[in-house]
This record gives structure tokens, C-alpha cells and sequence, in this order.
């Protein structure tokens, strides 16, 4: 939905979810922050294995620079 056309409700509505939407992301992104932080401090290949960084990484992304509202 193009902005111009958006009442003032739904500007609001939209503007709240992105923000929301954002925090999400960051705080996806804190969370492999974290998991590569364990994984540098691992002992054996079973602790430094950082499998979840690779999943989490993007959606982080996708979440934190997306224009779409992508949560619900």
C-alpha cells in the first residue's frame, strides 16, 4: 500500500509495526551475536559449532531493512 493513499490510522498502525518489526530484527541479530560468541569460546566442535548463525543471520536482516510488514 503506497503511503499517500494510507489514512492516518493506518499510517500509525504501519509506522508501529515497523518499529516493532526492526526490535525484532536487531534482536535477532543480538542473538547470533551471542551464539557466535559462545562458539568462539568452545572447547570442542560441538561448541563451536555456529549452524544457527547461518539460519538466523538473514532473517535478522530481512526483518530489520524490509519496507513490507512481515510480522503479524
Amino acid at each position: 500500500m503506497r503511503q499517500a493513499q494510507m489514512t492516518r490510522n493506518e499510517r500509525r498502525y504501519y509506522r508501529k509495526k515497523i518499529i516493532e518489526q526492526r526490535l525484532m530484527g536487531l534482536g535477532v541479530l543480538a542473538c547470533c551475536a551471542l551464539v557466535l560468541w559462545m562458539c568462539s569460546t568452545g572447547v570442542t566442535v560441538e561448541d563451536r559449532d555456529g549452524t544457527a548463525v547461518v539460519l538466523l543471520a538473514p532473517l535478522g536482516l530481512w526483518l530489520l531493512f524490509s519496507k513490507q510488514i512481515l510480522i503479524y
